[in-house]
């Protein structure tokens, strides 16, 4: 099998693998949970049964301020994790996810949720690196990153596959996933899309994602609720 055709059946099988593993996190025993999702009929994304509060992790944004869990609370979050030097699967989906969003500010403008891009590659990727990335998709998309110790807490509780193949120094690549997490606004865990990632599809399944989450027993403070996005 030649270089490229090789190269994209071990991708395309790294992708399939950690979008199960990704699944498989969804719904695993014994887990704390929050209150129960009402039906969400989606057409790709896998809606969680109840939301999966985040563990606490403490990251940076490209500002150089502290992005935790709070940062997270009173809207809802597209949690999307890669690096810059990503040749195909980060650009594809970041421009898919530019896509969604311009589709909900026209079709659902108090409804669009944040996009926020969680590079796996701290070395390499500066603030000033992710910043000017992420803002040539949509200036909107918010990108963090952190030391390998305060990245693993968010990649173990989501089950985010990320492979490093190191070669020579600087020059090594990221193998990672192409899942797109549904965050709630209590910085929970509500549901998952593996792919195939269609900006109409996303965005259909969000704005119902949404809607079941609001339908859920009152659970968020008052002004959590009111400012949800």
């Amino acid at each position: 099998m030649q270089g490229p055709l090789l190269r994209i059946l071990v991708v395309a099988l790294v992708l399939l693998a950690a979008a199960m593993l990704a699944i498989q996190y969804a719904f695993p025993p014994g887990e704390p949970r929050t209150a129960a999702m009402p039906w969400a009929e989606t057409e790709n994304a896998t809606v969680l049964p109840a939301g999966r509060p985040l563990p606490e992790f403490e990251l940076t944004d490209v500002e150089g301020r502290p992005f935790t869990n709070s940062s997270l609370e009173g809207r809802f979050t597209l949690l999307f994790f890669g690096f810059t030097n990503c040749p195909d699967v980060c650009p594809i989906t970041l421009q898919v996810l530019a896509s969604v969003q311009e589709q909900l500010r026209n079709e659902a403008p108090d409804a669009v949720p944040d996009v926020v891009f969680v590079s796996v590659d701290p070395f390499r990727d500066t603030p000033e690196r992710i910043a000017a990335y992420v803002a040539a998709f949509d200036p909107s998309f918010i990108g963090v990153t952190g030391p390998d110790e305060r990245l693993e807490p968010l990649i173990d509780a989501l089950g985010v596959g990320v492979e490093k193949h190191e070669h020579h120094g600087e020059q090594y690549n990221v193998v990672h996933s192409g899942v797109i997490y549904v965050i709630g606004p209590r910085a929970e865990w509500i549901a998952v899309s593996s792919g195939p990632h269609v900006p109409p599809t996303i965005a259909a399944d969000f704005l119902k994602i949404r809607a079941a989450y609001l339908r859920r027993p009152p659970e968020l403070e008052p002004s959590h609720a009111a400012s949800a996005h």
